[in-house]
């Protein structure tokens, strides 16, 4: 998940939590150990430790 979530550090991402939860906000910086930073707004960013993550999707926008 971590080789993952770093491909994906700058861009809008969809997170699924382990609680059913969904987080969407780019991806703001990983810690290889422990999980990930997402900026969900402007003042506002949120750890997920990757043991929470089931899921990790790349929000993309075809023109």
């Amino acid at each position: 998940m971590d080789q993952l979530a770093m491909a994906y550090q700058g861009q809008m991402v969809e997170v699924r939590d382990a609680y059913g939860g969904i987080h969407t906000g780019i991806i703001d910086g990983v810690n290889q150990r422990r999980g990930l930073f997402l900026r969900t707004s402007p003042f506002r960013r949120i750890f997920i430790p990757f043991f929470l993550i089931t899921s990790l999707l790349l929000l993309r926008r075809f023109f």
